[in-house]
């Protein structure tokens, strides 16, 4: 039984029901002994992914508040076994490696295409794949397990995880500072000459995401939604640990506190009289002017105190944040939020990050929206997305919206887009969740 949808109801095409079944099958057949799959077997992401395991997990969380599923809470518990289990022990520069990172990539097999180039990359003595090259990883991690544990109160859980939520910390704190900001989450790629590994290390990791008249810029680099997740993983558990270590819960509140306060300070912008927040900051100081997607994420990444909402962004400031993502240069009804504006001198309407849309992205920034109370601009993203997925007819991992209002696969070069994508299942999950039966 599908409920009546009023907003829904102007594009006929768009079947939540439809929609949601074929999104739980998606998740359904992603599922492995470790957790789950970024994408389908025969793709090129048949792989665990830190940053992606974690995401689509914590978009299968808010699914089973309205629509529990036991499917959902086995793939979470699972993903959090695997990410600890393969957490860093040792410094490997080799890999990227550190103790208490969470992994970005683990592969068994299906690696050949990653150590067949010029600057491989690394294989450990047991023959597994396993890449640490990411920023944000370890701090998804803590955020997922703490949702995990609000929702399950399992005790004994908490106690058994807690030694790796430790070393999280320890990692964010030790090794997440490059010499910049010193409350800044950042990161450079340190390589032996020869290996290989990703210049780039928030979930925009194309090499010319972020770039400076076409060259990387310069190290360390800083990224916006990084810190976000670092805000809500300290207030989270700074919650967490309230009644049983105290001084620790303090410690967390004020490292937030002190983070946000620089953050606002730091990455504030103002372009053409538009007033933003940078995607990144390099080299200590400098920050890209292009407007990005990325600066939403950190609406998503808010804790809740009282009735209210508090993001690392100024509350004040949240409004600007909202009508700078929903501009006709970055909002394209039908479609959704472009990662780049069409403004950029960088914008590509087909590139990678570079201007095309991702479902998932758009998944947490219509949730941070509604933190806000910006229901209507979240609902607006939703029929977009929903409208395009329903064009292709699969949890599609990205797609590009033509200035005639077309939609088309990305695909540059020998390289597409892949089809079943699990962050895209979860938030076409989260998106129809509220209107099936």
């Amino acid at each position: 039984m599908v409920k009546k949808i009023h907003n829904f109801t102007r594009d006929k095409k768009i079947e939540p029901k439809s929609l949601f079944e074929k999104a739980y099958q998606t998740i359904s057949e992603l599922e492995t002994p470790l957790g789950i799959n970024a994408s389908s077997l025969d793709e090129r992401y048949a792989a665990f992914f830190g940053r992606d395991s974690m995401i689509t997990c914590l978009k299968l969380l808010r699914v089973f508040k309205v629509k529990p599923d036991s499917l959902y809470l086995k793939i979470t518990e699972k993903t959090i076994k695997t990410s600890i289990r393969l957490q860093g022990r040792e410094i490997n520069i080799r890999s990227g490696e550190k103790p208490g990172k969470i992994i970005h990539e683990y592969r068994e097999s299906g690696y050949y295409h990653l150590i067949n180039k010029p600057n491989p990359w690394y294989i450990y003595p047991d023959k597994t794949l396993r890449n640490y090259d990411t920023t944000d990883s370890t701090l998804l991690f803590l955020i997922l397990v703490a949702e995990y544990f609000e929702i399950t109160n399992d005790q004994v859980f908490l106690n058994n995880t807690l030694p790796a939520v430790e070393k999280a910390f320890f990692w964010a704190k030790e090794y997440g500072h490059k010499g910049g900001n010193k409350f800044f989450i950042e990161y450079q790629l340190q390589r032996p000459p020869g290996m290989g590994g990703l210049v780039n290390q928030g979930w925009m990791d194309s090499k010319d995401s972020l770039s400076v008249f076409g060259k990387p810029p310069k190290k360390p680099i800083a990224l916006v939604e990084t810190q976000g997740y670092y805000f809500k993983a300290l207030r989270l558990w700074s919650k967490i640990l309230k009644n049983s270590d105290n001084k620790k819960s303090l410690e967390f509140k004020e490292t937030a506190r002190k983070l946000k306060y620089h953050f606002n300070k730091s990455f504030s912008m103002k372009v053409e009289n538009l007033s933003y927040y940078s995607y990144a900051i390099y080299g200590q100081r400098a920050y890209f002017l292009t407007i990005r997607s990325n600066p939403g994420h950190c609406l998503w990444s808010s804790v809740k105190n009282g009735n209210k909402y508090e993001s690392i962004i100024e509350y004040q400031r949240i409004e600007e944040v909202v009508e700078t993502l929903m501009k006709p240069d970055i909002f394209v009804p039908g479609a959704g939020i472009r990662t780049l504006s069409s403004r950029s001198k960088f914008y590509n309407i087909c590139g990678y990050h570079n201007g095309s849309i991702w479902p998932f992205d758009n998944g947490l920034i219509s949730e941070g929206f509604e933190n806000f109370g910006y229901k209507k601009e979240a609902q607006m993203v939703k029929e977009a997305v929903l409208s395009a997925i329903s064009y292709f007819g699969t949890p599609i991992e990205l797609y590009c919206a033509k200035e005639n209002g077309s939609l088309q696969e990305y695909k540059e070069g020998d390289t597409h887009g892949t089809h079943k994508q699990a962050w895209t299942a979860a938030t076409i999950l989260d998106f129809t969740k509220d209107y099936v039966v």
